[in-house]
């Protein structure tokens, strides 16, 4: 190898030379790189630990097929239309649980509707003139639209 701007040279320096043991040593590893290599088929602790957890990486990487996260059934999924507002009003007045509700030394109390009546779950229900199948319907867009119509939106 030549450089015109700069002149190389290898120069091997023998490092384990005079080295008490060295010569021993390598005669042990010429001998044990001839024996067999084991076929054993254990494995170690490591080695399991690894696969497993190859294989819960792998597994929770690829969403889940089955129909039901897709949503592809009737009636409700966990893909839901609406802005996050529309949901929650939703899912309070189909458990109950709407914003009028409140406690009073212990009482359960509602606010008041329009139509001057408490403002619970079943009344709002009743006062838009809402049917448990549009209540439970994947087209909650409507509802909310009822809902909004007759202002109580606010209550839900």
């Amino acid at each position: 190898m030549y450089s015109e701007k700069s002149k190389v040279c290898f120069q091997w320096i023998p490092s384990h030379v005079g080295v008490f043991g060295n010569e021993e040593a390598d005669v042990l590893a010429k001998e044990g790189s001839a024996l067999p290599s084991a076929t054993s088929g254990e494995l170690f602790t490591s080695e399991i630990y690894s696969i497993h957890k190859a294989i819960a990486n792998s597994a929770w990487r690829n969403p889940p097929t089955h129909d039901w996260y897709a949503g592809n059934h009737p009636g409700l999924s966990l893909q839901s239309v609406g802005t996050s507002s529309a949901q929650t009003a939703l899912a309070r007045l189909r458990s109950g649980h709407i914003k009028s509700l409140k406690f009073i030394d212990k009482e359960k109390t509602s606010s008041s509707c329009p139509c001057s009546c408490p403002a619970s779950p079943a009344h709002i229900i009743d006062c838009t003139g809402t049917s448990a199948r549009q209540l439970w319907s994947g087209e909650g867009k409507g509802l909310v639209e009822l809902l909004e119509r007759h202002g109580v939106m606010d209550l839900v």
